[in-house]
């Protein structure tokens, strides 16, 4: 008979004994769910502009995670759909539902670590946010009557 395939093979007698070491990896792993469009509506010529969009992040473990926020603009800016005007906007990211008081983004930067779920559905409820906002004073210099887009980037990373 051949030799036997065992980290520790036994010796002949009226029982042997192999031994096996049984090994894994756990790989780190992150997703993000529930992600919604942030529709601000019409402008009506005074204040600020601020929205949230609420979503799930689930880290395998719960453990932290970062997020890193890029735009197809180039920058956290909105672009007009006829012309090449743009208004900046600002970001906050959470690892709770309220983004208002969470951390400032710095665009296309890591955030400092956030809180994730250990489970894939966030337990039914949404974890974490992120606020973007518009000042008054860069609203009303917009140059031009039109739509205004920008669909931003949420890349998620285990830490």
């Amino acid at each position: 008979t051949g030799a036997a395939v065992a980290a520790t093979d036994g010796t002949l007698g009226a029982t042997s004994q192999g031994e096996s070491v049984v090994n894994l990896e756990i790989v780190d792993r992150v997703l993000i769910s529930s992600v919604a469009d942030i529709a601000l509506g019409a402008y009506g010529g005074t204040g600020s502009l601020v929205g949230e969009s609420e979503f799930c992040v689930y880290r395998n473990g719960g453990d932290n995670y970062n997020l890193t926020l890029t735009a197809d603009t180039g920058a956290f800016e909105v672009t007009s759909a006829t012309t090449s005007d743009n208004i900046a906007f600002s970001v906050n990211v959470d690892d709770d539902t309220d983004a208002s008081d969470g951390e400032a983004m710095a665009y296309n930067t890591a955030s400092a670590g956030l809180a994730g779920s250990g489970s894939m559905n966030c337990g039914g409820a949404d974890n974490a946010s992120m606020e973007v906002s518009f000042a008054e004073a860069a609203l009303q210099a917009a140059s031009s009557a039109n739509d205004y887009t920008a669909t931003v980037t949420i890349l998620v990373s285990p830490i």
